[in-house]
């Protein structure tokens, strides 16, 4: 089976940052930072497009996406589990709209907070769906070893008397 997988790319880091990182299961490959770059990209051009803060026709569908693309970075930088970066995401979605509610040309809105809980429960439904797929296709799937094809030979052992022979 070939696995198109995303290279691994490492970076040397100093070494009391690196016993931080090694500490605290921080991954800086990246397949780990393309979710990340992705927000930062994302938050980039909505901010140059778009005048945040005022309604607008996308506004939900920027919440919803940056919120997504938020959980996801949260999840694969940490490599935390799923459910702890889908609460942090949230909860930062909601203090972000309590502080809106005091920062000038802002306005809190619980459409706001509903799109940007919609984002984190899209990607916590398409992590999970994924993972029992897999789970799914490996119970499906019976591993038949090929050990003549191998160069090796079936060990039989008997187990009433704790004896193993060789054929």
């Amino acid at each position: 089976m070939e696995s198109t997988a995303v290279p691994i790319l490492r970076f040397k880091l100093p070494g009391f940052v690196q016993s931080r990182v090694d500490q605290h299961y921080l991954d800086l490959s990246l397949s780990r930072l393309l979710p990340l770059a992705s927000l930062i990209i994302f938050g980039i051009m909505v901010g140059l497009v778009f005048n945040t803060g005022v309604g607008h026709p996308y506004d939900k569908i920027i919440h919803v996406g940056f919120y997504a693309l938020l959980t996801l970075s949260i999840h694969t930088l940490f490599c935390c589990r799923l459910r702890i970066s889908a609460v942090v995401a949230f909860a930062m979605g909601l203090v972000g709209e309590a502080v809106q509610a005091f920062v000038p040309h802002h306005q809190a809105s619980l459409s706001d907070a509903v799109a940007n809980g919609i984002g984190v429960a899209m990607v916590v439904a398409a992590i999970a769906l994924i993972r029992s797929e897999e789970k799914q296709a490996i119970r499906s799937q019976p591993v038949e070893l090929d050990l003549e094809g191998m160069g090796l030979e079936p060990f039989q052992s008997d187990s009433s008397s704790g004896r193993s022979s060789e054929k």
